[in-house]
């Protein structure tokens, strides 16, 4: 009988671990992790990202500084919004012809570190 509760206890603890999980990187900015929740009940509200409108959030870097691109959709016009490694709003793009990010937006002249998040349906 103790061996059968030792079982139910270790999975319960198991289920709790992965239940915790977070579908975004821990070593993040707290105003990124703020943004994301903040993000996510905007996805639920709405019931996910349907038909190729998912917001997504990427890690590029220079080499010395790192920033952000939220991504509002996936299909034109998309738009993406740049913030420093602190928060600060840097510029916006929507589409390729129009804003005001200048060189910025040319992310082939940055290294891609990593997606943050990605919208998913619920």
């Amino acid at each position: 009988m103790r061996k059968v509760l030792f079982a139910i206890a270790f999975f319960l603890f198991l289920l709790g671990v992965v239940s915790c999980k977070r579908d975004y990187p821990r070593n993040i900015p707290h105003w990124l992790k703020d943004k994301i929740k903040e993000l996510k009940k905007e996805s639920k509200r709405k019931g996910g990202c349907g038909l190729g409108e998912c917001m997504s959030i990427h890690e590029f870097s220079d080499g010395t500084n790192v920033f952000y691109v939220w991504r509002v959709g996936t299909e034109f016009p998309r738009g993406d919004i740049f913030y420093d490694y602190d928060g600060n709003f840097l510029c916006e793009q929507f589409n390729s012809h129009s804003g005001s990010c200048g060189s910025i937006a040319d992310l082939s002249t940055y290294y891609y570190t990593r997606d943050i998040w990605l919208e998913s349906n619920y």
